[in-house]
């Protein structure tokens, strides 16, 4: 499934993998003159590709090495002979996506793309009428980058802001490292941010402001709890309460405990003995 729609001359395609008529999990591509940032899963990679065929593509810049952000950038690169760039962590799961240890559920969602060549981008990003700030931003992966117009003030945050709510994480996420990430992003003069889940995103300062409100309550109240004595499954269900859905259908891999984990241990999930 692919919907198209435009934001200040900025076109994004909402993409997924539809199942009885329900998305499964969508992802944003975005195309600013002639740059693709990020090309989205490669289960809706026919419609996606249909989309471009009548536009002018010179290069993509991937914010990060994930399966839903990089799904079709081998068959962009081929139609377009055209380079990609992204941080220089991400390349050798560009060029071996299998690299990624997918779980079952990011199998059936997203799947694994197709190798791609990728090159390591410098500290700027030129889209024709557009120069962009290349900002490293660690946090969801050691990888990511976001991309900030000053001019316009636009910040372009991968899967970093993905809504101002925060429950679950992933177990290879550092939850105090996102929120350090966030609040160096947010001293910039932001109108909209655009976020590969949500969209366009208005009022896009006001937005990270209020996520990291949101993060920083959760943190103090976690780490309270803490102090007071409670282990971390207790405060998981004091304060973000059962695990519910999510949980269940990753097996784990995406949790509310993850979240209280991390915050509880200052590390990723996945590193904790």
């Amino acid at each position: 499934m692919l919907t198209i729609k435009e934001s200040q001359s900025i076109f994004y395609f909402y993409m997924g993998r539809s199942i009885f008529g329900f998305l499964l999990y969508p992802v944003c591509a975005f195309l600013v003159d002639d740059t693709l940032i990020d090309t989205g899963t490669n289960r809706a990679g026919e419609a996606f590709l249909a989309a471009l065929e009548s536009r002018t593509i010179r290069q993509i810049v991937n914010t990060h090495h994930h399966e839903d952000h990089i799904g079709n950038n081998a068959a962009v690169q081929k139609l377009f002979q055209i380079p990609i760039y992204a941080h220089q962590g991400a390349l050798a799961y560009l060029e071996n996506p299998r690299l990624n240890d997918l779980r079952f559920y990011q199998r059936i969602v997203w799947d694994w793309p197709q190798p791609s060549q990728g090159t390591a981008i410098g500290s700027h990003v030129e889209t024709g009428s557009h120069r962009f700030e290349v900002i490293p931003a660690p946090g969801h992966t050691d990888d990511h980058i976001c991309l900030y117009e000053p001019d316009q003030k636009w910040l372009f945050t991968g899967d970093l802001f993905c809504g101002t709510n925060f429950i679950y994480l992933r177990q290879d996420e550092n939850y105090l490292q996102i929120l350090d990430t966030l609040k160096k992003l947010s001293v910039l003069e932001i109108n909209t941010v655009f976020c590969n889940l949500k969209g366009a995103v208005s009022n896009g300062k006001e937005a990270l402001l209020k996520k990291i409100a949101r993060m920083e309550r959760l943190r103090d109240d976690v780490l309270a709890l803490k102090e007071n004595g409670l282990p971390p499954d207790k405060i998981r269900q004091k304060v973000l309460g059962n695990e519910g859905a999510m949980g269940f259908v990753t097996r784990g891999h995406y949790s509310k405990q993850n979240t209280i984990d991390s915050i509880v241990t200052s590390k990723r999930p996945d590193q904790i003995q």
